[in-house]
Protein backbone atom coordinates (compact mmCIF):
# COMPACT_ATOMS: atom_id res chain seq x y z
CA UNK A 1 0.00 0.00 0.00
CA UNK A 2 1.71 3.44 -1.31
CA UNK A 3 0.58 6.85 0.09
CA UNK A 4 -0.74 8.92 -3.16
CA UNK A 5 -0.53 12.19 -0.84
CA UNK A 6 -0.54 13.63 2.42
CA UNK A 7 -3.00 16.38 3.84
CA UNK A 8 -2.59 17.56 7.35
CA UNK A 9 -5.83 19.74 8.71
CA UNK A 10 -5.94 20.87 12.37
CA UNK A 11 -9.51 20.47 12.83
CA UNK A 12 -11.00 22.14 16.50
CA UNK A 13 -14.39 20.17 16.47
CA UNK A 14 -15.89 22.88 18.64
CA UNK A 15 -16.52 26.76 18.54
CA UNK A 16 -14.28 29.19 19.24
CA UNK A 17 -14.51 29.57 23.49
CA UNK A 18 -13.53 33.26 23.96
CA UNK A 19 -12.94 33.87 27.22
CA UNK A 20 -10.08 35.95 28.92
CA UNK A 21 -9.10 38.01 26.00
CA UNK A 22 -5.80 39.98 24.74
CA UNK A 23 -2.57 38.81 27.19
CA UNK A 24 -1.20 41.91 26.16
CA UNK A 25 1.38 44.00 24.20
CA UNK A 26 4.90 41.97 24.08
CA UNK A 27 7.99 41.69 21.57
CA UNK A 28 9.04 39.70 18.90
CA UNK A 29 12.66 40.01 17.96
CA UNK A 30 15.15 40.50 20.66
CA UNK A 31 16.82 44.61 21.17
CA UNK A 32 19.70 43.98 19.13
CA UNK A 33 17.66 41.88 16.66
CA UNK A 34 18.24 44.91 14.22
CA UNK A 35 17.71 48.64 14.38
CA UNK A 36 14.97 48.61 11.97
CA UNK A 37 12.85 45.42 11.86
CA UNK A 38 9.59 45.81 10.22
CA UNK A 39 6.96 44.39 7.36
CA UNK A 40 6.35 41.47 9.71
CA UNK A 41 4.29 38.46 8.62
CA UNK A 42 3.01 35.87 11.07
CA UNK A 43 1.69 32.06 9.93
CA UNK A 44 0.75 29.34 12.28
CA UNK A 45 2.45 25.66 10.71
CA UNK A 46 -0.01 21.77 11.13
CA UNK A 47 1.35 21.82 14.77
CA UNK A 48 -0.44 24.89 15.85
CA UNK A 49 3.08 26.83 16.38
CA UNK A 50 3.19 30.23 15.27
CA UNK A 51 6.12 31.87 12.98
CA UNK A 52 7.37 35.34 12.73
CA UNK A 53 9.10 37.00 9.56
CA UNK A 54 10.36 40.21 9.23
CA UNK A 55 12.99 42.43 7.36
CA UNK A 56 15.50 44.26 9.44
CA UNK A 57 18.74 45.97 7.61
CA UNK A 58 21.03 45.00 10.26
CA UNK A 59 23.09 42.86 8.96
CA UNK A 60 23.63 41.46 4.98
CA UNK A 61 20.69 39.12 5.68
CA UNK A 62 17.29 41.08 5.46
CA UNK A 63 14.89 38.10 6.44
CA UNK A 64 14.78 36.88 9.87
CA UNK A 65 12.22 34.19 11.68
CA UNK A 66 11.50 33.14 14.79
CA UNK A 67 9.45 30.74 15.95
CA UNK A 68 7.29 30.17 19.08
CA UNK A 69 8.36 27.52 21.42
CA UNK A 70 4.58 27.41 23.51
CA UNK A 71 6.53 30.06 26.57
CA UNK A 72 8.12 32.51 23.96
CA UNK A 73 9.60 33.54 21.34
CA UNK A 74 13.20 32.23 20.09
CA UNK A 75 16.20 34.75 18.46
CA UNK A 76 15.37 36.01 15.13
CA UNK A 77 17.65 33.45 12.77
CA UNK A 78 18.59 33.99 9.15
CA UNK A 79 16.71 32.85 6.32
CA UNK A 80 19.41 33.47 3.71
CA UNK A 81 22.26 35.28 3.30
CA UNK A 82 21.17 38.49 1.26
CA UNK A 83 22.98 38.64 -1.94
CA UNK A 84 25.63 41.30 -2.59
CA UNK A 85 23.66 43.01 -5.47
CA UNK A 86 20.57 42.86 -3.57
CA UNK A 87 19.46 46.17 -1.70
CA UNK A 88 16.86 44.87 0.56
CA UNK A 89 14.42 41.67 0.95
CA UNK A 90 11.37 42.79 1.30
CA UNK A 91 7.22 42.63 2.33
CA UNK A 92 7.84 38.69 2.92
CA UNK A 93 4.64 36.41 3.36
CA UNK A 94 4.50 33.00 4.19
CA UNK A 95 2.45 30.20 4.49
CA UNK A 96 2.19 26.48 5.62
CA UNK A 97 1.34 23.57 3.21
CA UNK A 98 -0.24 20.10 4.89
CA UNK A 99 3.81 18.40 5.49
CA UNK A 100 5.11 20.95 7.96
CA UNK A 101 6.02 22.88 5.19
CA UNK A 102 6.83 26.66 5.12
CA UNK A 103 6.71 28.51 2.11
CA UNK A 104 8.03 31.52 1.78
CA UNK A 105 8.00 34.63 -0.70
CA UNK A 106 9.17 38.12 -0.80
CA UNK A 107 10.70 40.63 -3.22
CA UNK A 108 14.16 41.31 -4.07
CA UNK A 109 14.77 45.14 -4.22
CA UNK A 110 18.00 46.82 -5.95
CA UNK A 111 19.61 49.84 -5.77
CA UNK A 112 17.85 51.17 -9.27
CA UNK A 113 14.53 50.66 -8.06
CA UNK A 114 14.02 47.32 -10.08
CA UNK A 115 13.01 44.38 -7.99
CA UNK A 116 12.41 40.75 -8.82
CA UNK A 117 10.15 38.44 -6.84
CA UNK A 118 11.65 35.20 -4.91
CA UNK A 119 11.18 32.58 -2.65
CA UNK A 120 12.28 29.28 -0.60
CA UNK A 121 10.60 27.10 1.55
CA UNK A 122 11.40 25.31 5.12
CA UNK A 123 12.71 21.41 4.05
CA UNK A 124 12.30 19.76 7.75
CA UNK A 125 15.58 21.81 9.84
CA UNK A 126 16.55 24.07 7.10
CA UNK A 127 15.54 27.07 3.92
CA UNK A 128 15.61 25.77 0.85
CA UNK A 129 17.90 27.66 -1.71
CA UNK A 130 16.37 30.52 -3.10
CA UNK A 131 14.65 30.35 -6.09
CA UNK A 132 13.61 33.54 -8.50
CA UNK A 133 9.42 33.34 -9.31
CA UNK A 134 8.83 36.13 -11.19
CA UNK A 135 9.97 35.90 -14.60
CA UNK A 136 14.04 36.57 -15.55
CA UNK A 137 15.18 39.62 -15.81
CA UNK A 138 18.73 40.19 -16.90
CA UNK A 139 19.36 44.15 -17.26
CA UNK A 140 17.08 44.30 -13.73
CA UNK A 141 14.38 46.73 -14.97
CA UNK A 142 11.27 44.88 -14.17
CA UNK A 143 9.46 45.81 -10.86
CA UNK A 144 7.59 43.07 -9.04
CA UNK A 145 6.09 43.94 -5.67
CA UNK A 146 3.98 42.18 -2.76
CA UNK A 147 3.57 38.64 -3.34
CA UNK A 148 1.59 36.63 -1.65
CA UNK A 149 1.77 32.72 -0.54
CA UNK A 150 -1.10 30.40 -0.19
CA UNK A 151 -1.59 26.41 0.29
CA UNK A 152 -4.17 23.84 -0.25
CA UNK A 153 -5.56 20.73 -1.97
CA UNK A 154 -1.72 19.58 -2.54
CA UNK A 155 -0.67 23.12 -4.56
CA UNK A 156 1.45 26.01 -3.54
CA UNK A 157 0.62 29.48 -5.38
CA UNK A 158 2.05 33.01 -5.40
CA UNK A 159 1.01 36.19 -7.07
CA UNK A 160 2.31 39.67 -6.95
CA UNK A 161 1.65 42.88 -8.96
CA UNK A 162 4.39 44.59 -11.17
CA UNK A 163 5.49 45.11 -14.60
CA UNK A 164 8.64 46.88 -16.64
CA UNK A 165 9.70 49.89 -15.13
CA UNK A 166 8.65 51.77 -17.96
CA UNK A 167 5.78 50.08 -19.24
CA UNK A 168 3.06 51.05 -16.77
CA UNK A 169 -0.04 50.58 -15.60
CA UNK A 170 1.18 47.24 -13.57
CA UNK A 171 -1.04 43.97 -13.50
CA UNK A 172 -1.12 41.08 -11.46
CA UNK A 173 0.54 37.78 -12.13
CA UNK A 174 0.39 34.39 -10.62
CA UNK A 175 2.41 31.22 -10.60
CA UNK A 176 2.01 27.68 -9.02
CA UNK A 177 4.67 25.62 -7.68
CA UNK A 178 5.84 22.89 -10.01
CA UNK A 179 6.31 20.22 -7.09
CA UNK A 180 7.66 17.14 -9.69
CA UNK A 181 9.91 19.55 -11.60
CA UNK A 182 10.97 21.54 -8.01
CA UNK A 183 10.38 24.85 -9.28
CA UNK A 184 8.15 27.42 -10.14
CA UNK A 185 5.96 27.24 -13.09
CA UNK A 186 6.06 29.99 -15.60
CA UNK A 187 3.63 33.05 -14.65
CA UNK A 188 0.26 33.76 -15.89
CA UNK A 189 -1.45 37.21 -15.59
CA UNK A 190 -4.51 37.43 -14.03
CA UNK A 191 -5.55 41.04 -14.10
CA UNK A 192 -7.05 42.27 -17.85
CA UNK A 193 -4.63 44.29 -19.86
CA UNK A 194 -7.37 47.29 -19.66
CA UNK A 195 -4.93 50.13 -19.17
CA UNK A 196 -6.10 50.40 -15.15
CA UNK A 197 -3.21 49.72 -12.79
CA UNK A 198 -3.96 46.65 -10.57
CA UNK A 199 -1.67 46.23 -7.63
CA UNK A 200 -1.83 45.07 -4.26
CA UNK A 201 -3.41 41.44 -4.64
CA UNK A 202 -3.64 38.79 -2.08
CA UNK A 203 -4.37 34.83 -3.04
CA UNK A 204 -6.61 31.82 -1.01
CA UNK A 205 -6.51 28.30 -2.29
CA UNK A 206 -9.07 26.48 -1.36
CA UNK A 207 -9.03 22.60 -0.29
CA UNK A 208 -9.27 21.41 -4.06
CA UNK A 209 -6.19 23.72 -4.73
CA UNK A 210 -7.80 25.90 -7.08
CA UNK A 211 -6.53 29.65 -6.28
CA UNK A 212 -8.41 32.29 -5.60
CA UNK A 213 -7.39 36.35 -6.31
CA UNK A 214 -8.48 39.48 -5.60
CA UNK A 215 -7.00 42.68 -5.76
CA UNK A 216 -7.55 46.66 -6.24
CA UNK A 217 -7.74 48.68 -9.38
CA UNK A 218 -6.94 52.51 -9.70
CA UNK A 219 -8.57 54.84 -10.81
CA UNK A 220 -11.89 52.48 -10.63
CA UNK A 221 -11.75 52.01 -7.12
CA UNK A 222 -12.73 48.74 -7.45
CA UNK A 223 -11.37 45.36 -5.53
CA UNK A 224 -11.32 42.51 -8.09
CA UNK A 225 -11.73 38.89 -7.48
CA UNK A 226 -11.04 35.98 -10.16
CA UNK A 227 -9.91 32.34 -9.97
CA UNK A 228 -8.42 29.61 -11.96
CA UNK A 229 -10.59 27.17 -13.41
CA UNK A 230 -7.66 24.52 -14.49
CA UNK A 231 -7.34 26.42 -17.97
CA UNK A 232 -7.32 30.17 -17.30
CA UNK A 233 -7.79 32.71 -15.22
CA UNK A 234 -11.72 33.66 -15.33
CA UNK A 235 -13.23 36.85 -16.10
CA UNK A 236 -12.56 39.30 -12.54
CA UNK A 237 -15.66 40.52 -11.10
CA UNK A 238 -15.87 43.08 -8.64
CA UNK A 239 -16.20 42.70 -4.82
CA UNK A 240 -18.09 45.95 -3.73
CA UNK A 241 -20.76 48.00 -5.56
CA UNK A 242 -18.85 51.76 -6.40
CA UNK A 243 -22.39 52.98 -5.69
CA UNK A 244 -22.43 52.18 -1.77
CA UNK A 245 -18.44 52.38 -1.19
CA UNK A 246 -15.21 52.54 -2.61
CA UNK A 247 -11.83 50.85 -2.41
CA UNK A 248 -8.79 53.11 -1.44
CA UNK A 249 -5.95 52.91 -4.25
CA UNK A 250 -4.17 50.73 -2.36
CA UNK A 251 -7.09 48.80 -0.78
CA UNK A 252 -4.34 45.72 0.29
CA UNK A 253 -7.68 43.51 0.22
CA UNK A 254 -7.01 40.32 2.37
CA UNK A 255 -8.37 37.12 1.46
CA UNK A 256 -9.16 34.03 3.24
CA UNK A 257 -10.99 30.50 2.97
CA UNK A 258 -12.51 29.06 6.15
CA UNK A 259 -12.53 25.28 7.08
CA UNK A 260 -16.35 25.58 5.42
CA UNK A 261 -15.54 26.56 2.29
CA UNK A 262 -17.11 29.91 2.75
CA UNK A 263 -14.13 33.23 1.46
CA UNK A 264 -14.09 35.71 3.72
CA UNK A 265 -12.38 39.66 2.71
CA UNK A 266 -11.66 42.61 4.37
CA UNK A 267 -9.85 45.75 2.44
CA UNK A 268 -9.39 49.71 2.79
CA UNK A 269 -12.44 51.52 1.45
CA UNK A 270 -14.77 54.51 2.38
CA UNK A 271 -18.45 54.94 1.96
CA UNK A 272 -19.52 56.88 -0.83
CA UNK A 273 -19.74 60.69 0.43
CA UNK A 274 -17.44 59.96 3.61
CA UNK A 275 -14.39 61.48 3.80
CA UNK A 276 -12.33 59.17 6.14
CA UNK A 277 -11.63 55.64 5.34
CA UNK A 278 -12.36 52.16 7.19
CA UNK A 279 -12.27 48.78 7.29
CA UNK A 280 -14.46 46.99 4.88
CA UNK A 281 -15.92 43.22 4.69
CA UNK A 282 -17.90 40.91 2.74
CA UNK A 283 -18.29 36.99 2.10
CA UNK A 284 -18.87 34.55 -0.55
CA UNK A 285 -21.05 31.41 0.47
CA UNK A 286 -20.32 29.92 -3.21
CA UNK A 287 -22.78 32.15 -4.71
CA UNK A 288 -21.04 35.49 -5.15
CA UNK A 289 -20.28 38.66 -2.90
CA UNK A 290 -22.49 39.54 -0.09
CA UNK A 291 -22.99 43.68 0.11
CA UNK A 292 -19.77 44.93 1.77
CA UNK A 293 -20.28 46.04 5.69
CA UNK A 294 -18.08 48.66 7.58
CA UNK A 295 -16.15 46.82 10.18
CA UNK A 296 -15.18 50.21 11.68
CA UNK A 297 -16.66 53.66 11.59
CA UNK A 298 -14.39 56.35 12.37
CA UNK A 299 -15.62 60.19 10.97
CA UNK A 300 -12.53 61.64 12.66
CA UNK A 301 -9.28 58.96 11.47
CA UNK A 302 -8.59 57.19 8.79
CA UNK A 303 -8.36 53.29 9.14
CA UNK A 304 -5.06 52.23 6.89
CA UNK A 305 -4.44 48.45 6.74
CA UNK A 306 -6.03 45.30 7.93
CA UNK A 307 -5.39 41.38 7.81
CA UNK A 308 -7.86 38.68 8.34
CA UNK A 309 -8.27 35.04 9.56
CA UNK A 310 -10.89 32.57 10.27
CA UNK A 311 -11.91 29.17 10.80
CA UNK A 312 -15.84 29.26 10.21
CA UNK A 313 -18.61 31.98 9.59
CA UNK A 314 -19.17 32.47 12.99
CA UNK A 315 -15.44 33.04 14.15
CA UNK A 316 -13.64 35.44 11.84
CA UNK A 317 -11.36 37.96 12.96
CA UNK A 318 -10.00 41.06 11.48
CA UNK A 319 -6.79 43.59 13.12
CA UNK A 320 -5.93 46.54 11.86
CA UNK A 321 -4.40 50.19 11.99
CA UNK A 322 -5.41 53.65 12.72
CA UNK A 323 -3.11 57.05 12.67
CA UNK A 324 -3.28 60.28 14.07
CA UNK A 325 -4.81 59.25 17.84
CA UNK A 326 -3.32 60.72 20.51
CA UNK A 327 0.29 61.31 21.52
CA UNK A 328 1.27 57.82 19.62
CA UNK A 329 -0.11 58.57 16.46
CA UNK A 330 -0.54 54.55 16.10
CA UNK A 331 -2.65 52.00 17.04
CA UNK A 332 -3.22 48.44 16.33
CA UNK A 333 -6.94 47.12 16.98
CA UNK A 334 -8.81 43.56 16.49
CA UNK A 335 -12.08 43.11 15.90
CA UNK A 336 -14.42 38.86 16.36
CA UNK A 337 -17.35 38.29 14.02
CA UNK A 338 -19.39 35.68 15.75
CA UNK A 339 -21.90 34.99 12.35
CA UNK A 340 -23.83 37.96 13.52
CA UNK A 341 -22.12 41.03 14.43
CA UNK A 342 -19.04 42.91 15.07
CA UNK A 343 -17.56 42.80 18.66
CA UNK A 344 -16.07 46.00 19.88
CA UNK A 345 -12.98 47.43 18.66
CA UNK A 346 -9.85 46.31 21.20
CA UNK A 347 -6.77 47.72 20.93
CA UNK A 348 -3.77 45.83 20.86
CA UNK A 349 -0.69 48.27 20.87
CA UNK A 350 0.50 50.76 23.39
CA UNK A 351 3.06 53.48 22.87
CA UNK A 352 3.66 53.43 18.68
CA UNK A 353 4.96 56.33 16.87
CA UNK A 354 5.20 54.71 13.39
CA UNK A 355 4.43 51.94 10.97
CA UNK A 356 5.87 50.85 7.54
CA UNK A 357 2.65 48.02 7.19
CA UNK A 358 -0.39 47.46 8.60
CA UNK A 359 -0.68 44.55 10.98
CA UNK A 360 -0.66 40.46 9.92
CA UNK A 361 -3.24 38.23 11.92
CA UNK A 362 -3.44 34.14 11.87
CA UNK A 363 -5.45 31.88 14.03
CA UNK A 364 -3.42 28.95 15.95
CA UNK A 365 -4.49 25.36 16.57
CA UNK A 366 -7.11 26.21 19.15
CA UNK A 367 -9.05 28.95 16.64
CA UNK A 368 -7.30 31.91 18.68
CA UNK A 369 -5.96 35.14 16.76
CA UNK A 370 -2.39 35.75 16.94
CA UNK A 371 -1.86 40.01 15.84
CA UNK A 372 2.00 40.70 15.01
CA UNK A 373 2.81 44.17 13.37
CA UNK A 374 5.79 46.83 13.49
CA UNK A 375 6.02 50.10 15.61
CA UNK A 376 8.45 52.18 16.89
CA UNK A 377 8.58 52.88 20.37
CA UNK A 378 7.53 56.72 21.00
CA UNK A 379 10.04 56.62 24.13
CA UNK A 380 13.41 55.29 22.91
CA UNK A 381 12.56 55.53 19.33
CA UNK A 382 13.85 52.01 18.34
CA UNK A 383 11.70 49.53 16.04
CA UNK A 384 10.77 46.65 16.96
CA UNK A 385 8.43 43.57 16.05
CA UNK A 386 5.47 43.43 18.44
CA UNK A 387 2.86 40.68 19.20
CA UNK A 388 -0.67 40.70 20.93
CA UNK A 389 -2.53 37.25 20.99
CA UNK A 390 -6.13 36.04 22.56
CA UNK A 391 -6.02 33.72 25.40
CA UNK A 392 -9.36 31.73 26.22
CA UNK A 393 -10.41 31.17 29.65
CA UNK A 394 -7.72 29.32 31.90
CA UNK A 395 -4.75 30.26 29.46
CA UNK A 396 -2.50 32.81 30.51
CA UNK A 397 0.36 34.44 28.77
CA UNK A 398 3.52 31.84 28.65
CA UNK A 399 1.28 28.91 28.44
CA UNK A 400 2.01 26.25 25.55
CA UNK A 401 -0.38 25.73 22.95
CA UNK A 402 -2.15 22.19 22.61
CA UNK A 403 -4.66 21.97 19.56
CA UNK A 404 -7.58 20.80 21.44
CA UNK A 405 -9.16 18.54 18.88
CA UNK A 406 -7.03 17.43 15.68
CA UNK A 407 -7.61 15.17 13.09
CA UNK A 408 -4.55 13.79 10.46
CA UNK A 409 -5.80 12.86 7.36
CA UNK A 410 -4.24 10.90 4.53
CA UNK A 411 -5.50 8.91 1.33
CA UNK A 412 -4.00 6.01 0.45
CA UNK A 413 -4.53 3.84 -2.51
CA UNK A 414 -5.86 0.15 -1.80
CA UNK A 415 -6.18 -2.86 -4.47
CA UNK A 416 -9.71 -2.11 -4.17
CA UNK A 417 -10.75 0.98 -3.27
CA UNK A 418 -9.20 4.37 -1.22
CA UNK A 419 -9.03 4.87 2.08
CA UNK A 420 -8.73 8.29 4.71
CA UNK A 421 -7.23 7.71 7.81
CA UNK A 422 -7.86 10.26 10.65
CA UNK A 423 -7.61 10.80 14.29
CA UNK A 424 -10.04 11.49 16.37
CA UNK A 425 -9.44 13.35 20.04
CA UNK A 426 -12.61 12.57 21.02
CA UNK A 427 -16.21 10.62 19.70
CA UNK A 428 -17.30 11.95 16.34
CA UNK A 429 -20.25 11.44 14.12
CA UNK A 430 -18.05 10.74 10.49
CA UNK A 431 -19.31 11.00 7.08
CA UNK A 432 -17.69 10.01 4.03
CA UNK A 433 -18.94 11.54 1.22
CA UNK A 434 -18.02 10.63 -2.34
CA UNK A 435 -18.18 12.72 -5.43
CA UNK A 436 -17.19 12.78 -9.47
CA UNK A 437 -15.46 16.12 -10.74
CA UNK A 438 -18.90 16.67 -12.35
CA UNK A 439 -20.31 17.09 -8.73
CA UNK A 440 -22.67 13.68 -8.71
CA UNK A 441 -22.65 12.12 -5.12
CA UNK A 442 -21.15 8.64 -6.18
CA UNK A 443 -21.22 7.02 -2.44
CA UNK A 444 -21.78 7.94 1.20
CA UNK A 445 -20.49 6.48 4.16
CA UNK A 446 -21.95 6.99 7.47
CA UNK A 447 -20.31 5.83 10.95
CA UNK A 448 -22.50 7.50 13.56
CA UNK A 449 -20.46 7.45 16.65
CA UNK A 450 -16.70 6.79 16.21
CA UNK A 451 -14.66 6.86 19.27
CA UNK A 452 -11.39 8.79 19.79
CA UNK A 453 -8.32 7.13 18.39
CA UNK A 454 -7.15 6.84 15.27
CA UNK A 455 -9.51 5.48 11.95
CA UNK A 456 -10.19 4.49 8.62
CA UNK A 457 -12.83 5.44 5.84
CA UNK A 458 -12.20 3.13 3.50
CA UNK A 459 -14.45 3.32 -0.17
CA UNK A 460 -14.10 -0.32 -2.34
CA UNK A 461 -14.43 2.06 -5.08
CA UNK A 462 -18.13 0.93 -5.86
CA UNK A 463 -21.17 3.30 -6.18
CA UNK A 464 -24.53 3.52 -4.20
CA UNK A 465 -25.55 0.25 -5.70
CA UNK A 466 -22.67 -1.56 -5.50
CA UNK A 467 -21.33 -1.77 -8.79
CA UNK A 468 -17.56 -0.59 -9.93
CA UNK A 469 -17.34 3.26 -10.64
CA UNK A 470 -14.26 3.71 -13.54
CA UNK A 471 -10.52 4.73 -11.99
CA UNK A 472 -10.38 8.47 -12.31
CA UNK A 473 -10.02 11.09 -9.69
CA UNK A 474 -12.93 11.92 -7.05
CA UNK A 475 -13.57 14.50 -4.68
CA UNK A 476 -14.44 13.35 -1.01
CA UNK A 477 -16.18 15.03 1.65
CA UNK A 478 -15.20 14.35 5.38
CA UNK A 479 -17.47 15.18 7.87
CA UNK A 480 -15.95 15.16 11.74
CA UNK A 481 -18.40 16.29 13.69
CA UNK A 482 -19.49 19.54 13.52
CA UNK A 483 -16.67 20.01 10.98
CA UNK A 484 -15.79 19.05 7.20
CA UNK A 485 -12.59 18.77 5.12
CA UNK A 486 -12.27 17.75 1.58
CA UNK A 487 -9.68 16.04 -0.22
CA UNK A 488 -9.11 14.29 -3.78
CA UNK A 489 -9.12 10.77 -4.06
CA UNK A 490 -7.66 8.60 -6.61
CA UNK A 491 -9.28 5.45 -7.84
CA UNK A 492 -6.90 3.22 -9.75
CA UNK A 493 -7.95 -0.02 -11.87
CA UNK A 494 -5.94 -2.75 -12.39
Amino acid sequence: MRSLAVLVVLLALSACALGSGWVGQGRVDGPNDGPADQQPVVGVDPTGRPWVVWNTNATDTSLLYSTWNGTSWGRGRAVSANDSGVWGQLLPDVAFDGQDRAWLVWNNGYENNSSVIAACHWDDSQWSAEQQVSPPDSDLTDVYFAPRVSCGGGQVWCVWYGGPSDALPYSVYASRWDSLKGRWGQETRVSPPDGNDHWWCDVAVDSLGTPHVVWCTHPLYTVFYSYFDGQRWVAPTPVNDTTQFTASPWASPRIVIDRTGVMQLCFTGAKVGASHRDILYTQDKGSGWLPCQMVTHDSVHDVWYSDIAADRPDNVWIAYDRQGEGTDQFRVYATHLDGHAWSSEQRLSSGMSSRNQGPALALDAGNLPWVVWQGVDSASGHYGIYYDRYASAGVAEGAALTPPVAALTQTYMLPHGCAVTYDLLRPAHVRLDVYSLTGRLVRSIDEPETGAGRHAAVWDGKGSRGRNVSAGVYVCRLQLGEEATTVKLVLVRH
